[in-house]
């Protein structure tokens, strides 16, 4: 009689669903204070707050918002911006000025927009935690000579270099949603809110098929984001379904002490990637085939004139 009490507990753990594995994942935000166009009747600080308060529902610890000079300059609210920010506990990046393309510059002059950021980011956080540097367009060089000198540059100056490894380009998703609902067009709207959605979870699941075949195990990874319409009103949801994925938060630095992005390939590219597309050439490293054409199509969405009814 008493051995069927633990022959009912076997069976019911046998029934039970493993926990999904834990992944780690920071999160990231680019292009402080002010990313891409505005839908009607949302401010900027608007923007900002939505996304700070789903930090806070889910409990994350400090984001880096990595911040454009350029952008607080031409924003009278800019600057109040970037204080919530660090009044919420979260710490600010070097994202150069002007958002300046290291493709189309040389290193000498990218460099010094690099260091036009400083004094106001130096003014603002005086702790010296925005020495971390995020390259615009995720573009590193085009040349191999151009690439190790900028990135040995910012090393002498003492920036950490803050990596991505899950990138599933939300800007291209902002884009379309400011127009979709600039155009009326509600069916639209709530296809991107889903699609934004469904288009991270899904570089989630790929990118962690990625790196364990580029390092034979579980990494930490960098989520990138910006701050958007789009983002602001589905950060909450994202998070979300990130957690459903047995998502773990942890810090960008924590993240950046994983080994892997140790691993860096000097090879010059002319396009921009988050690292572990990177890190393929070269490598006896086949991943799946992913789905093309995302940025061509929501280009296309809401960019015509509605029909006449």
């Amino acid at each position: 009689m008493r051995i069927w009490p633990t022959l009912l507990l076997v069976a019911c753990a046998a029934r039970t669903p493993a926990p999904p594995a834990t992944i780690e994942v920071a999160v990231t935000v680019d292009d402080l204070p002010a990313h891409g166009s505005l839908p009607p009747g949302v401010s900027r600080e608007q923007i900002a707050e939505r996304m700070l308060g789903a930090f806070r529902a889910h409990h994350l610890p400090p984001v880096y918002g990595f911040v454009n000079g350029a952008r607080v300059e031409g924003l009278p609210e800019g600057e109040d911006i970037l204080r919530r920010w660090l009044d919420a506990g979260n710490p600010l990046g070097n994202h150069t000025w002007s958002h300046a393309s290291l493709n189309e510059m040389s290193v000498e002059a990218w460099l010094s927009d690099t260091a036009r950021n400083e004094p106001l980011l130096e003014r603002l956080d005086r702790g010296g935690t925005w020495k971390v540097f995020r390259y615009p367009f995720l573009f590193e060089g085009d040349e191999s000579a151009k690439k190790t000198a900028a990135r040995a540059s910012l090393r002498e100056r003492g920036y950490t270099i803050a990596e991505v490894t899950i990138d599933a380009d939300d800007w291209a998703y902002n884009r379309a949603y400011v127009r979709c609902l600039a155009a009326g067009e509600v069916t639209a709207v709530q296809e991107l809110r889903r699609g934004y959605v469904e288009a991270h979870v899904s570089e989630l699941r790929y990118v962690q098929r990625l790196t364990r075949a580029l390092t034979g195990r579980q990494v930490r990874h960098v989520l990138l984001q910006h701050i958007g319409a789009l983002e602001a009103d589905r950060m909450d949801a994202l998070l979300t379904a990130y957690e459903a994925e047995g998502v773990r938060w942890i810090d960008l630095r924590t993240a950046l002490a994983d080994p892997f992005y140790e691993m860096q390939q000097f090879r010059a590219m002319k396009a921009g990637a988050s690292l572990p597309y990177l890190l393929l050439p070269g490598r006896d490293v086949h991943p799946p085939p992913r789905p093309a054409g995302t940025e061509e199509r929501l280009d296309q969405m809401c960019s015509a004139p509605p029909r006449p009814p």
